[in-house]
C-alpha cells in the first residue's frame, strides 16, 4: 500500500494516536476507569523488572483518577503533535508516515470551563516502519499520559532517545 492509502486506512479503523486519545478521553467523560485503563497499554516485555514500570504504573491510575475527578468535557483540542521515528537513531520527523511515535499535546477543559494541558505519549505497538520495506496499517497504544508540567516516564530524556 502507498503511504497516503494506509494513512487513510488507519483513519477508516481508528488506528490513529488522535483516536487513542479519543478512545481515552471518552471513557473518562462516561466514568468508565477499566476502558480508559485498557486504552493505556504497557509493553507486553515491560515488566516490573525494567526502571520506571512502579513509576509508570502509579501515573497511570493517579493521572486516570485525577481526570476522573476533574469531570472533563468530551470535547478536546489537539493543538500539537510531535512525530517520532524510533529506528536506528530515535528522532523527531515531519512525515507522519514514517513515524512510528506520537507526542500529542491536548487541551482539555473541565465543566467550570478551566483548561487542562496534558501529552500523551502515544506508540506503534509492534516494530517500526523503515524506508523502503513496505508499508502496512499501525497498531497505535497510548505509553504514557502526563500533564505540561510533568516529564515523561516511557520516552525520557534520560534514554538518550530525545
Amino acid at each position: 500500500m502507498t503511504g497516503d492509502l494506509v494513512l487513510f486506512a488507519e483513519k477508516i479503523i481508528n488506528e490513529t494516536p488522535e483516536a487513542k486519545v479519543n478512545a481515552y478521553i471518552q471513557a473518562i467523560t462516561k466514568n468508565n476507569k477499566e476502558q480508559a485503563l485498557s486504552v493505556w497499554e504497557f509493553p507486553g516485555w515491560w515488566n516490573s523488572s525494567f526502571i520506571g514500570f512502579d513509576q509508570l504504573k502509579e501515573r497511570r491510575e493517579k493521572t486516570t483518577d485525577d481526570l476522573l475527578k476533574a469531570k472533563i468535557n468530551s470535547n478536546f483540542t489537539v493543538t500539537r503533535i510531535e512525530w517520532w521515528n524510533t529506528c536506528c537513531v530515535p528522532s523527531v520527523t515531519d512525515d507522519s508516515n514514517w513515524a512510528n511515535g506520537a507526542r500529542v499535546y491536548v487541551q482539555l477543559t473541565d465543566f467550570s470551563n478551566n483548561k487542562l494541558f496534558y501529552i500523551f505519549d502515544v506508540f506503534v505497538l509492534k516494530g517500526y516502519r523503515q524506508p523502503g520495506l513496505g508499508n502496512s496499517v499501525r497498531h497505535w497504544t497510548i505509553r504514557d499520559i502526563y500533564s505540561q508540567d510533568q516529564e515523561p516516564l516511557f520516552w525520557t530524556r534520560e534514554d538518550g532517545v530525545l
